[in-house]
This record gives C-alpha cells, structure tokens and sequence, in this order.
C-alpha cells in the first residue's frame, strides 16, 4: 500500500480533542493519586526468578560433580585395597611354594652319597 505525503499529513494533522478534555484528564490524575500502590516486591522477584533458576541449577551441577568425584576416589581406593591385599596374598603363596623347593633341594643334598664299589 503506497502512502502519499498528503496521506501522512491528513493523518498527523492536529484535531480537537473534545469538550470535557481537561475534565477527563484531571479524574484519572486524581484516580492514580488515590489508588494505593502495590509493593514492588513480585516486580523485583520476577525479574530475578531466571537468574535464580540458573544460579540453583549451576549450584546443583557444582554439587553433584563434587558428590560423584568423592564416590569414585571412595570406589578406587577400596580397589586399590583389594589389589593390595590380593598382592600379599600372592606373594605369601610364592614365598610358601618357595620355601617347600628350598627344604625338599636341601634335604637332597643333605643326604650322603653312597660310593659304588666295582667288581
């Protein structure tokens, strides 16, 4: 739709508001100045509530990583227990099959030999 210059000015020319004009602007100046006014409170906190939001959510991530990096040392040092106590076990196994080699070579050698005569 294609406005004219004339269009614009017969749209912005200055008209006449009315009678009662003055009257009606002076009851709502008065009107405003009688109502209470509502605390601002629900203004402030709405304005907030999406910082808030954020600042819960971050303060939940904070707290879950810190609580799932505390179960898993918990979790890697009872593994690192049972590897060492699987490790003692291990070598007390060998240190006791170890020991059995050692007495059965020296009871071989503790042995005397007998010296064949010939014929």
């Amino acid at each position: 739709m294609h406005f004219s210059e004339d269009d614009l000015r017969a749209a912005l020319k200055r008209q006449d508001p009315g009678e009662g004009f003055a009257q009606r602007v002076m009851a709502r100046v008065n009107q405003a100045e009688s109502a209470p006014e509502k605390p601002p409170r629900r203004v402030w906190f709405l304005r907030l509530r999406p910082a808030l939001v954020a600042v819960a959510a971050v303060l939940l991530l904070v707290i879950g990583l810190v609580v799932g990096y505390q179960q898993e040392q918990v979790a890697q040092q009872a593994r690192a227990r049972k590897a060492e106590q699987q490790a003692v076990l291990a070598l007390r196994i060998a240190n006791a099959k170890l020991n059995r080699v050692f007495e059965r070579v020296n009871q071989r050698q503790t042995v005397p030999k007998v010296q064949r005569e010939s014929l």
